[in-house]
């Protein structure tokens, strides 16, 4: 984002809904949050248990429920929790659904709040998931490595999970890597025992040469392997070097806005095996190059075998978006091993951060329900600044709005908090929209979109089924028509050139068809996909850029 780009022109729109204090009696339900990761491939009976958060304070009593849906309808077959009979106050409730039958594609998940007759619908929410449910499943899957750790050679990922069979014999189970939609060549993978037809088991494979792998796929067969019982796909973006650099995090949360003061700091394991010390360390990058004004640790020598090592970068001055973390290993004359982690940070000379939100996104609350936020900030303006936040639709504000104001924010850093709210009409947004200004409103220092679910709305109004969240650099729109037959048209929007991957996947995530695989020019683009020879069924298609992967279902009826 570009400061100079912005216009203080809004600001008297906003003096003028400042300070209106909403009534105190208004409802929400929001937090929405699930025991199973998207995607997870269930076997029937396998619950999904969901927590809801809830406020009850216009009526005397509500039934909140949660319910599998499928691109707009409810999923059929499903078994479920009644309702949670909850009076005046806030809590938390659990519900769950599975299946029983069938093999089933949950897209959504409604969350709804009732009267206890069920004739009344107060407030309804729809939340993107992707649940696989069929007669077999294979669920819980924690992998040892995280994505684009570069291992070294020998180092086996490992993988655990859960996993049932509808079959009265024992199985076996494989899991092996693939790039780009073939098995990778030049692995060395676990066996599979005979296994009882539920249970936990792991598997694991690993390289001895350079590879780079892209998904996972994952096979339950009948004891014999002559039968293959499912099989389905996860991608994993995992590489093997002669020289290992694996396990890294960071101290700040991605998608964070940093001043230039603060460290990025990423703690990592760097394994080598040469005579010789070696150095490693960070850097921040942006669009492919070394971010302008940025500064990083350097390494000391160390030997050979694993090291734990923390080395930090930032931008030391001006206003910058660091798009990726640059690993190098090497001596000091020569580059040996380098390679760039996706990550979207911010820095400038002002920051707000931290943000906190109750309700917690996604949440759906009647008019006057404030959005209660609290943050910090840093800031270089001497005389103190103030912090306002509106809400905000793929970056275009939303007016009408009422909001507590800001007061003086000390220099040079601190804490503060702020709410909104809406008195009337039906309003979504997908983001907060904070800005800060110097004391007399005539500079914007600072502004930023904090991205989210909120909805605001009279009593039995829907919202809309959230896209996801908008990347820094690419937008995956809505395929139209959706439901399609047997065409459909897929749109992009890019803010820069990037390279863009743009497959089409069917339920068990097996590649079904490339629409793209090369660098596009910013703007808006169209895809074709075409359905003629393939079976109706709930279908994903995926972008892949620099920035992330961003993946949503459209549905093919003939």
């Amino acid at each position: 984002m570009n400061n100079s780009s912005r216009t203080l022109c809004f600001f008297a729109a906003m003096l003028f809904c400042l300070a209106i204090i909403p009534p105190a009696l208004a409802d929400y339900v929001g937090g929405v949050t699930f025991d199973k990761p998207s995607p997870s491939y269930l076997p029937h009976g396998e619950r999904v248990n969901i927590s809801i958060d809830y406020k009850v304070e216009v009526v005397e009593e509500a039934l909140i429920f949660a319910r599998p849906y499928t691109m707009g309808s409810p999923t059929p077959g499903y078994s479920a929790s009644g309702g949670d009979l909850v009076g005046p106050g806030t809590g938390t409730v659990q519900q769950y659904f599975f299946f029983s039958s069938g093999e089933k594609a949950v897209t959504h998940v409604r969350v709804s709040m009732v009267s206890p007759d069920q004739l009344v619908t107060y407030l309804e929410l729809f939340v993107p998931v992707h649940y696989i449910c069929a007669p077999h499943g294979l669920f819980n899957i924690q992998l040892n490595h995280g994505q684009y750790n570069r291992l070294p050679y020998g180092m086996a990922l490992d993988m655990d999970f859960d996993y049932a069979a509808d079959t009265a014999g024992d199985v076996r189970i494989s899991a092996r890597p693939f790039t780009d939609g073939e098995l990778t060549p030049g692995y060395y993978a676990s066996g599979s025992a005979l296994l009882p037809a539920s249970g936990s088991y792991s598997q694991n494979f690993f390289f001895d040469q350079d590879t780079d792998v892209t998904d996972i796929r994952f096979q339950i067969f009948e004891a014999d392997y002559t039968t293959l019982l499912y099989e389905f796909f996860i991608p994993y973006d995992i590489h093997w070097r002669e020289v290992g650099i694996y396990d890294f995090s960071f101290d700040w949360a991605d998608y964070e806005f940093l001043h230039n003061s603060q460290n990025l700091t990423t703690t990592f394991t760097v394994e080598h095996a040469d005579s010789e010390d070696r150095y490693a360390w960070t850097q921040c990058y942006t669009d492919g190059n070394y971010s302008p004004g940025g500064v990083y640790q350097g390494s000391s020598p160390f030997p050979s075998g694993p090291q734990t090592m923390t080395r930090y970068c930032r931008v030391n001055s001006g206003e910058l978006d660091v798009d990726g973390i640059r690993f190098i290993y090497g001596a000091p004359t020569e580059t040996m091993l380098s390679f760039i982690v996706p990550v979207h940070y911010h820095f400038a000379p002002h920051a707000v951060q931290n943000h906190e939100f109750s309700p917690q996104s996604p949440a759906i609350m009647t008019n006057w329900e404030p959005l209660e936020m609290t943050f910090d900030y840093m800031t270089d303006e001497m005389a103190g600044v103030l912090v306002f936040a509106r809400a905000a639709y793929d970056e275009n504000l939303i007016y009408g709005m009422s909001s507590s104001g800001s007061p003086h924010h000390a220099y040079p850093s601190g804490s503060g908090s702020y709410w909104s709210s809406y008195h009337e009409g039906e309003n979504l947004a997908n983001s907060m929209y904070f800005h800060m200004t110097n004391m007399d409103q005539s500079e914007m220092l600072f502004d930023q979109f904090v991205h989210g679910w909120w909805a605001w709305g009279s009593s039995g109004y829907i919202t809309p089924a959230p896209d996801a969240l908008p990347s820094v650099a690419a937008v995956l729109g809505t395929a139209f028509p959706n439901p399609f037959n047997p065409v459909t048209t897929i749109p992009l929007k890019l803010s820069k050139s990037t390279h863009v991957q743009l497959n089409v996947y069917n339920v068990r995530g097996m590649l079904v068809d490339t629409l793209e695989d090369g660098e596009l020019a910013a703007g808006q683009h169209f895809f074709t996909f075409k359905g003629e020879a393939l079976p109706s069924g709930v279908y994903f298609y995926r972008m892949k850029t620099s920035a992330g992967i961003v993946s949503k279902p459209m549905a093919l009826v003939k």
